[in-house]
């Protein structure tokens, strides 16, 4: 059965239900704007089929197994989603929305922060999850959110070294995050372990959010290496 140190407050509890969904909608909208109706209303059904499903098994706890830890088979489909949709006409199609957009998507990720640092705070989360820590994923948040008035300016190739950079450290931060899990292959200790991420709502963490932010980059890719230079 899953433990913290300490119980979530119903806001942090609310906030991890809450943002999920949000990024969800929104990226459903931005299909939909993209790609025609027909597109939203399947990516409609495709993502609420996937948080209906992560949620249950969140909430039933049989994720809560760390040795070998089935919740590594979740990350693995989301490799596979992923990479499967990095060669689908709709990732091409959603990088015709506004460069504004598309970078400014990424802003979301503040809000991420935010809330893993209160989930740090209340005792949820391993203390490396928060930029007090080693996970410095907050920089694309507020990069992202800053470059919104500039996109226009700049010259393509800086866009896609951002991109790419922040892409890199979305990587480091899963990674980090397996690693203060307690599988076998724990490297960073200290008190809790990364167990939260097997359960509802924060099971959202990895398998919405994470998705969703790589999602973006690829988007944004795609369309910055068709840009003139």
């Amino acid at each position: 059965m899953l433990e913290f140190l300490a119980s979530p407050s119903p806001g942090l509890y609310g906030f991890f239900l809450a943002l999920p969904l949000a990024v969800a909608g929104a990226i459903i909208l931005a299909i939909a704007r993209a790609c025609g109706p027909q597109a939203g209303r399947r990516a409609a059904l495709g993502a609420g089929a996937w948080l209906a499903f992560t949620g249950a098994l969140g909430a039933s706890e049989v994720l809560d197994v760390w040795a070998p830890p089935p919740v590594l088979l979740l990350f693995g489909a989301m490799l596979i989603f992923l990479a499967w949709a990095a060669r689908r006409p709709w990732t091409e199609q959603l990088g015709t929305l506004p460069l504004q957009i598309l970078v400014g998507f990424q802003g979301f990720r503040l809000l991420v922060e935010l809330g893993l640092h209160a989930a740090v705070n209340q005792g949820i989360a391993n203390p490396t999850m928060t930029w007090t820590g080693t996970n410095f994923d907050i920089l694309p948040g507020v990069s992202a959110l800053l470059l919104i008035p500039w996109v226009h300016r700049l010259d393509p190739r800086v866009l896609q070294a951002w991109n790419l950079t922040m892409a890199g450290i979305l990587v480091v931060t899963v990674v980090t995050a397996i690693l203060a899990a307690p599988t076998p292959l724990r490297q960073i200790f200290g008190d809790p372990a990364n167990v939260f991420i097997a359960s509802f709502p924060f099971i959202w963490l990895p398998t919405v959010l994470v998705t969703s932010a790589w999602l973006g980059h690829i988007v944004l890719f795609r369309r910055l290496r068709r840009e003139p230079v």
